[in-house]
């Protein structure tokens, strides 16, 4: 198991303000391998909400793909929240109450889009219930040998995940269009997704930054997914519109994640933890680095914090 990194001196002090919020990110971060909250780390996060501590889930996903991770936590029943589409927008899971705060025209988006057609990678126009699916010859190829190798049923989806070519996003975004060009996309859209192996992602990002980077905000979320967003929306601007809504400091608020979208939290607050599983780029920019996503990272980042500052989650319960 990866030993946990402590935070400096000034950061085990006693009198430091009490915890009021803990954000993290879902894949590589909160979730596991197996895209589920592991039940260990899931009991330390619904003890803290019974201490008074709010969580927040910061991702990239809609709140259609959210919401059945926070009742798990109980987040329903303690004020939870959740930053959607990276910062896109604020949901507030007890009142049901969101805030969305920009979507993007079929007009905007055209010229990124027909350009990235143009590449080998699956290109995903996301609105909050569905997406276009976009995905050249060599992909559909490789799809379908995969698709048979797996003994997937015919109504499998073709969409490509973060992890893999073949996943089912049918829990959150049950329309789903198959697109042979930009010109067909026909509603607003939230975010732009491209799925590639490892290699090839980073030299398409770059040559994305170089050609759209001062029109979009433009991330690498895992090895092998990059998001195309409004320009200025990030998870860190979402989490400073949150403290300042709830009236948090930066003391106040926790942040785990593992991708370089993430970053923009670890700007934010003063306490970020990034994963352990975590490429050494996102690492550099936390205060400290949790164990796996994989072996309770979050859950043992915590407990550690909670024995070295005690009453920093308020009353103390034990292990």
């Amino acid at each position: 198991m990866n030993a946990i990194k402590p935070f400096d001196s000034n950061h085990n002090s006693i009198a430091q303000p009490a915890i009021k919020a803990i954000v993290m990110d879902m894949d590589g971060t909160l979730l596991d391998a197996s895209n589920q909250i592991s039940r260990h780390t899931r009991d330390v996060l619904i003890r803290l909400e019974k201490q008074g501590v709010r969580l927040v889930l910061a991702s990239g996903r809609s709140y259609t793909r959210l919401l059945g991770y926070a009742r798990e936590l109980r987040m329903d029943e303690f004020g939870g929240m959740l930053i959607e589409i990276d910062g896109v927008a604020l949901y507030n899971v007890a009142t049901g109450e969101r805030k969305k705060f920009k979507t993007m025209s079929p007009e905007e988006i055209h010229g990124v889009f027909s350009w990235l057609t143009e590449q080998n990678a699956e290109s995903q126009a996301m609105f909050d219930d569905g997406l276009f699916d976009y995905f050249p010859p060599e992909i559909y190829e490789l799809k379908k040998k995969l698709r048979k190798e797996q003994n997937l049923p015919d109504d499998f989806p073709w969409i490509a995940g973060p992890w893999n070519w073949l996943t089912d996003f049918r829990d959150g975004y049950p329309r789903i269009t198959y697109i042979r060009s930009a010109d067909e996309i026909n509603a607003p859209i939230n975010k732009i997704q491209i799925m590639q192996e490892e290699q090839p992602l980073i030299e398409l990002y770059n040559r994305l930054q170089e050609n759209f980077g001062a029109a979009f905000s433009i991330y690498r979320t895992t090895p092998r997914q990059l998001e195309i967003l409004p320009l200025g929306f990030s998870k860190g601007e979402a989490i400073k519109r949150m403290m300042k809504q709830e009236g948090w400091t930066a003391d106040e608020v926790i942040a785990f994640g593992d991708g370089e979208n993430d970053c923009s939290m670890f700007e934010v607050v003063t306490r970020s933890y990034a994963m352990g599983n975590a490429k050494p780029f996102v690492q550099a920019q936390a205060h400290a680095i949790a164990g796996l996503n994989t072996e309770d990272g979050i859950a043992l980042a915590l407990e550690q914090l909670e024995k070295e500052n005690p009453g920093i989650f308020g009353k103390i319960s034990k292990f």
